[in-house]
């Protein structure tokens, strides 16, 4: 991948995600595949480095130049089935519900609430702001002390279409995510739709990987449930038939 850097992980450990393959299924108009586990994950950053336009570009494809400034959080979902390559019937749903946090510091009381529980969180820049970058150390404290201890963070430096108007360097980019522990960093455009989906899908990859564990312990429970569902219909069947046998009427 052109756009995947090695900051906190291995070579290796890239190449693994690699074995896992991915379908984006419909999430909209008509039923959809029920859902095996829900991970949620925060979009966080400056205002107007392109938070909003990155989850609808993920979400809806769509792109818009003047998108209003978000006021608290926006919301958007993606459903995603995974399975490892050398697995080809274990499949697995998984939601990604996406919280678009707003950036503007009269709002960061409200929005702080949301990044409790996360599982994944996009730590976004733009390429074309010096200041959004430099308040990247506010923004990565604030979510390791609110979500959750093995959250997956991705460092996203969006607005890549704006590069003559650049004022981070891909460099500078990747030194901050390999002195800070993060396990990616991507330059995206939301306009173009560059980069965009690899982040969103590898972010997704992580977490997979990340709880695979927990994945499967919560499908076998699934399992055991609806198993025990039949195995009580089956039984109420039975019963009403013997019933009926020793009906005298």
């Amino acid at each position: 991948m052109s756009n995947k850097q090695g900051a906190g992980q291995s070579s290796t450990a890239d190449d693994s995600l690699e074995n896992i393959d991915f379908q984006i299924l419909p999430n909209k108009d008509g039923p959809t595949k029920k859902q095996d586990y829900l991970f949620k994950m925060i979009i966080i950053g400056n205002s107007g480095v392109g938070k909003s336009c990155l989850m609808n570009r993920m979400t809806t494809n769509e792109f818009t130049e003047d998108h209003e400034v978000t006021v608290g959080v926006e919301f958007g979902s993606l459903l995603i089935k995974m399975q490892e390559k050398t697995e080809a019937q274990q499949e697995t749903v998984v939601k990604l519900q996406i919280w678009d946090t707003a950036g503007q510091e009269s709002f960061q009381s409200i929005t702080k609430i949301f990044y409790r529980g996360a599982h994944a969180v996009l730590l976004t820049y733009s390429i074309a702001s010096q200041l959004s970058f430099s308040n990247l150390s506010h923004w990565l404290a604030e979510v390791r002390q609110q979500s959750e201890a093995d959250a997956v963070i991705v460092l996203v430096g969006n607005q890549k279409d704006r590069e003559s108007e650049r004022e981070v360097s891909r460099e500078a980019g990747e030194k901050f995510a390999k002195e800070n522990n993060i396990d990616f960093f991507f330059e995206t455009s939301a306009k173009t739709s560059d980069g965009v989906q690899q982040t969103f899908i590898m972010a997704s990859k992580m977490l997979y990987r990340r709880h695979l564990s927990k994945i499967r312990q919560a499908k076998k429970q699934m399992q055991d449930k609806i198993r025990g569902r039949k195995l009580q219909q089956q039984q109420d069947n039975k019963d009403a038939q013997e019933r009926k046998k020793n009906c005298g009427c």
